[in-house]
């Protein structure tokens, strides 16, 4: 079974711990992001709260106030309405988002809904409030020209010397026209229903005397003061529709007025539930980073026992690794070394074993050669010797003359010679051998010297 490299675990290890870092540094980025642009998002519908009751406040002033500058009003509702739907559909420029969920969509489309009728409101009472601010000076030269035309009347009873109980209603006449005024000015500006019911009153008590005024048979008898009363009656018929008309939209603004208090809570309510939608949709974002540093550090704990329980094989695979190749350098006979390659080593340590038993297999070869050629060498040199010893037995025999007698001993002797210098070669070839051994040998307990010597110091 083919074993896996130890700088593939390395790899492995280190690409599981770079992965798991790349990730939560992006996870976290990204968390940042999305956790400003909620912040952003909670602040914009937070105002949206705010914004409901300044309008509010605006149309309150507005109303009781004799100005009406609608630009405080109009910046709230136009700021209202943009952020609402950048809240709906989302606005890159600013970085805002749409709807996260269903939950949080339906409840803005609630607010939606309720926003349009409370604007359309908000522009009836700006008419309205225009439209009254407008009339105030007309209602006040009406008022004035009714109250001459009563003093006229009254003029003309006491020039005619009328009975007093004339003369007193038409006086009194003068002074229901400046209650009425009065009473009808204070109304539109304060809108106060005490000031209506008193304008109510002096209106019903002039209309009744100037029709009694207009069908009384005593004073038709005079046709040029019935005919003032007639006017009068023409001019204050005209006076009580402008009147009525005035306060329909007085009314209108009222019942405007009154829909907004109501409309306000309800916008306000949805508002501030979108708020608190907001607020848990980003809780359970930040909750779910949070599980997933939880799970990362968990998995980074079980990365971190495997990268020690992997050092630790290793470990114990170089130690047997170094071991063998101790017991192999402090062995004496190179022929009984042999390396053990375990199953559970790394492959670049069965590699590293298998190329030194090689090695050692091929230095034992060499000996082993060479030791029999140093025997066979040997057994050469015996025969030699003996044959040289025959044949110089053979040469005394025989009769031979000097000159060739020194010619054949100097051959044999140039034979022994060589065969003595055969013999020292190879015996050189293995002191050699066993040098090379004894060097290997040396290396061997040298290094583990210093290994061990750098384990103490370590």
């Amino acid at each position: 079974m083919k074993r896996t490299k130890i700088s593939s675990k390395i790899k492995g290890i280190g690409l599981l711990l770079s992965l798991m870092i790349f990730s939560i540094i992006a996870l976290t980025v990204s968390m940042n992001e999305k956790s400003k642009k909620d912040s952003l998002i909670i602040n914009i519908a937070g105002k949206e709260r705010m914004l409901t009751q300044k309008m509010s406040k605006e149309l309150f002033f507005l109303r009781h106030r004799d100005g009406h500058d609608f630009r405080a009003l109009d910046a709230a509702k136009n700021l209202f309405k943009n952020n609402l739907n950048d809240l709906r559909f989302g606005n890159k420029d600013r970085g805002i988002y749409g709807p996260q969920n269903s939950v949080i969509k339906k409840k803005l489309d609630e607010v939606a809904t309720r926003w349009k009728p409370f604007e359309e409101e908000i522009e009836r009472i700006k008419h309205g409030i225009l439209s009254v601010k407008s009339e105030k000076e007309i209602l006040s030269r009406r008022i004035e020209n009714l109250l001459n035309m009563s003093d006229i009347i009254v003029k003309e009873m006491v020039k005619r010397d009328l009975q007093a109980i004339y003369i007193d209603l038409s006086g009194r006449q003068r002074m229901l026209t400046q209650r009425m005024g009065l009473s009808i000015e204070r109304y539109l500006r304060t809108d106060n229903q005490e000031d209506f019911l008193l304008f109510s009153a002096a209106k019903t008590k002039y209309d009744e005397t100037l029709r009694l005024f207009v069908n009384d048979s005593e004073l038709k008898k005079d046709t040029e003061l019935h005919a003032l009363l007639k006017i009068s009656l023409e001019k204050w018929e005209d006076f009580e529709k402008y009147i009525l008309k005035l306060l329909e939209v007085e009314d209108s603004i009222n019942q405007s007025i009154e829909y907004i208090n109501q409309s306000n809570v309800k916008i306000l309510d949805a508002m501030d539930e979108a708020v608190w939608l907001y607020t848990e949709h980003s809780e359970r974002k930040n909750q779910l980073f949070l599980n997933f540093l939880y799970l990362a550090a968990a998995l980074a704990l079980v990365i971190i026992l495997y990268a020690f329980t992997i050092a630790r094989d290793i470990g114990k695979n170089i130690n047997s690794f170094v071991e063998q190749a101790r017991r192999l350098a402090n062995t004496n006979d190179a022929t009984a070394g042999k390396v053990e390659i375990k199953e559970e080593m790394e492959a670049e340590l069965q590699e590293a074993s298998s190329y030194l038993q090689t090695y050692i297999n091929k230095v034992s070869s060499a000996m082993n050669n060479s030791e029999d050629a140093v025997k066979r060498a040997e057994r050469a040199i015996g025969e030699l010797q003996a044959l040289s010893e025959d044949i110089e037995g053979m040469i005394i025999d025989l009769k031979l003359d000097e000159a060739t007698r020194r010619q054949l001993d100097q051959s044999v002797n140039q034979t022994e010679d060589i065969a003595f210098e055969s013999s020292e070669n190879l015996l050189h070839v293995t002191k050699m051998l066993k040098k090379l051994k004894e060097n290997l040998n040396s290396i061997t307990k040298a290094i583990n010297f210093e290994n061990g010597s750098d384990s103490q110091e370590k």
